[in-house]
């Protein structure tokens, strides 16, 4: 491989969550049936087989002809498998997991990677997402079969799979929405007869997000709801630059609703046109199970994420931990203490006595109980937050190309980078945690750290007001072209 120029493709890797890779060049039918067999080798070993897996996909190019590709390997091994019957969030798969007492679960998604890419996540038993303990055994055995690709792996026919049992077609959407509509006080929700428009982006959450509301007996705007592999030219992230129809829908609906392309992550926007991002939504979210419900626990966010948690936690009486970046880490706290709530920079929350994972559709869901129950609009919301916390917040992300060639010595040339001065600010202190963020005189911070899924740079910043956190942003832009990037 390789000739004519051709890039060679890079070793299976699983990132932050699950194998990406750019479809026909690095994610291959090749590729994807040696990471199935790699599933299926660990399950054995683990004696796990005998309980089965399901296998969802998402709605990118080709996604459920790389999830028949893994049944067939799967079933090749003697593991039943239970194959979605249409696209379906990685939440759902994460959710029957756990419920049906399966081995694992297998999403064929890129999230919300540009069109170009796909990807496979693995879930383990608990519903949530592995380990890197985990991930790296399948990486290693994936590897180390991929010089001889997928000639002699046991495979059986789809077809064939049907016929035997080996494969049963699964439709989870009524008993998973019957969960998580159990969850919320969906009277509350048709009584006020609240108008909500939900964007997609062309994603996995159409049928689940928008039915989940409908069920709850608010009125429904379905945007981006049909099937386009190309996402529109849009990546499917729910980034403000990303969510124009919401955006321009502003005073017909009462809240809009944005998920990525597997439909785990969520943003918003509120009545009045305004984007609210996932650390707003989080806070709020915090806000309303702790003060407005009266539930306690431990709050965790990621390294990226907004200061409002820290903030809240301590003016709630609630215990507050912090994780590098990935849902992963905040799942494993999830499974090991009692946490309230969880999230990430990127839209991801998970919420105490569901799944120790990401749900976009109870996190809707549970935004729009507090709206209802409190009678306030999204916004009024929000500047109640910032009432309670005393003052503002404002967050900021860009992210930078790099070359390919540089991404494997990123973070150590980050980490080693010594800067005391952040424009006209004093570096107060100095956090190594995932990346490198520097915490300012003014309470403000900046921080740098490499994509763990794509040769990206991301930079983050929060500060008490937008012109602030936009100059930090320069700011940061410039501390990354002094490094050569």
């Amino acid at each position: 491989m390789g000739g004519g120029g051709e890039r060679e493709p890079v070793p299976v890797r699983f990132g932050t969550d699950g194998w990406r890779g750019i479809i026909a060049e690095d994610f291959t039918f090749e590729r994807v049936r040696v990471v199935g067999q790699a599933v299926a080798s660990f399950l054995r070993a683990q004696g796990e087989e005998g309980r089965g897996i399901v296998i969802g996909y998402d709605r990118r190019f080709l996604s459920d002809r790389f999830a028949r590709a893994l049944a067939e390997i799967a079933a090749g091994n003697g593991i039943h498998v239970l194959m979605g019957i249409a696209p379906f969030p990685t939440p759902v798969v994460s959710w029957v997991t756990r419920n049906h007492g399966l081995a694992a679960g297998l999403m064929v998604t890129a999230s919300h990677n540009p069109a170009a890419y796909n990807g496979i996540k693995f879930k383990p038993p608990y519903g949530g997402a592995a380990t890197e303990e985990v991930t790296a055994r399948l990486e290693l055995e994936a590897n180390r079969m991929l010089p001889e690709g997928d000639r002699d792996l046991p495979r059986l026919p789809f077809e064939e799979g049907l016929a035997s049992g080996r494969i049963s077609w699964l439709d989870p959407g009524d008993e998973y929405l019957r969960s998580v509509l159990a969850l919320v006080e969906t009277g509350a929700i048709g009584r006020a007869g609240l108008r909500v428009a939900v964007d997609v982006m062309h994603g996995a959450g159409a049928g689940y997000l928008d039915r989940a509301f409908e069920e709850a007996g608010a009125q429904v705007r379905r945007l981006r709801s049909e099937t386009n592999p190309s996402f529109g030219g849009v990546n499917p992230e729910p980034v403000v630059q990303n969510l124009a129809p919401l955006l321009e829908g502003a005073g017909s609906f009462d809240l809009g609703i944005a998920t990525d392309g597997d439909g785990d992550r969520v943003a918003m926007v509120d009545e009045k046109g305004n984007f609210v991002d996932p650390h707003r939504i989080l806070a709020l979210l915090i806000l309303h199970l702790a003060k407005g419900k009266g539930q306690k626990g431990a709050v965790v966010r990621t390294f990226s994420t907004t200061s409002m948690v820290d903030d809240l936690a301590r003016r709630l009486g609630l215990e507050f931990r912090e994780t590098p970046v990935g849902f992963k880490h905040i799942c494993r706290l999830m499974l090991e203490e009692d946490i309230l709530v969880g999230g990430e920079e990127s839209g991801g929350i998970g919420v105490r006595g569901h799944i120790p994972e990401r749900d976009a559709v109870l996190v809707a869901l549970l935004i729009a109980e507090m709206m209802v129950l409190q009678g306030r609009t999204l916004s009024e919301l929000v500047e109640d937050l910032f009432r309670f916390l005393g003052r503002p917040y404002h967050y900021r992300r860009v992210d930078v190309e790099v070359p390919v060639e540089r991404v494997a010595g990123l973070k150590e040339e980050l980490c080693g980078n010594g800067v005391s001065r952040i424009g006209s600010q004093q570096v107060d202190r100095v956090e190594r945690l995932d990346g490198v963020k520097y915490h300012l005189a003014d309470g403000s911070w900046l921080l740098l750290r490499p994509s763990g899924t794509e040769p990206l740079i991301r930079i983050y910043a929060e500060a008490g007001d937008e012109d602030r956190a936009e100059a930090l942003v320069r700011d940061g832009r410039s501390l990354a072209e002094s490094l050569g990037l």
